[in-house]
Parts: C-alpha cells; structure tokens; sequence
C-alpha cells in the first residue's frame, strides 16, 4: 500500500506547481556556485539561481525566463521532457535550451558550450562551462 505522506506529498508539491506556474513573478536566486560550471539554472515550480557574478548579466536572465515560461507552458512535465531530450539530443541540441537560445547566433544555438567556452556566446562567457 502506498504511504499517504508520499500521496500528501505528491499532491502538495503539485498543487504548489500550479500555484507557482500561475504567478506573473519569477523567484530570483542569486548564489556563490551552482553544478557543473554553470552560470544560471531554472528550477521547475522553484525559481531561477543565478551566480552572484551575473547578477547584472541581463543576456542570462532572458535565456533562463524563456526556461521559466516553458516550464509555465507545460507544467512539471516539462522536467521529464527536458531530460530525454537531453539524452536523446545531449545539451547543445536539446530543444528546451536551443529555444532559450533565440538571441544567440544559428552556429552557437546549436554548439552553445563550444560558444560559451570561447566566448563567441552573446549570454556569457565561461571557459569552465559544463565541466
């Protein structure tokens, strides 16, 4: 029998996610460090975390607002969707993050960490990028 705190659970954190997919505002973290050299990251029905060091990279911000507006779009499903077209494509192909990359040119929405890594990315520049 399933335990009622893991139902209790699953209903909360769904009902939160269509309380936050329905909010015009954005929580906005800004942190020290975040997974894997990356300098900005949307977390579905959370927020955005963006590193200290990018606090006034607007650039950033657009492209993890496009995230935000695709998670408000498809709900928590698009967690699992991001992911298997992570595996399926990997990152730089990945049509959740080529979509975020509109305002980049055609060669680095698709070769994105080469772009980011050689500064050819107009979102910024990380020689660590995903390492």
């Amino acid at each position: 029998m399933v335990n009622r705190y893991i139902i209790y659970g699953v209903v909360g954190f769904s009902l939160f996610s269509l309380y936050m997919r329905k909010r015009d505002k954005v929580n906005i973290y800004y942190v020290n460090r975040l997974p894997r050299n990356h300098n900005a990251i949307t977390i579905p029905a959370v927020g955005i975390f963006i590193k200290e060091s990018e606090k006034e990279n607007k650039e950033l911000l657009n492209h993890e607002l496009v995230h935000w507006e695709q998670y408000k779009r498809e709900g928590l499903l698009m967690l699992p969707k991001y992911i298997i077209e992570n595996l399926r494509k990997g990152y730089d192909e990945n049509n959740y993050e080529v979509e975020a990359r509109g305002n980049e040119s055609e060669y680095c929405k698709y070769n994105y960490t080469k772009c980011v890594r050689t500064g050819k990315a107009i979102t910024v520049y990380n020689p660590n990028f995903r390492r």
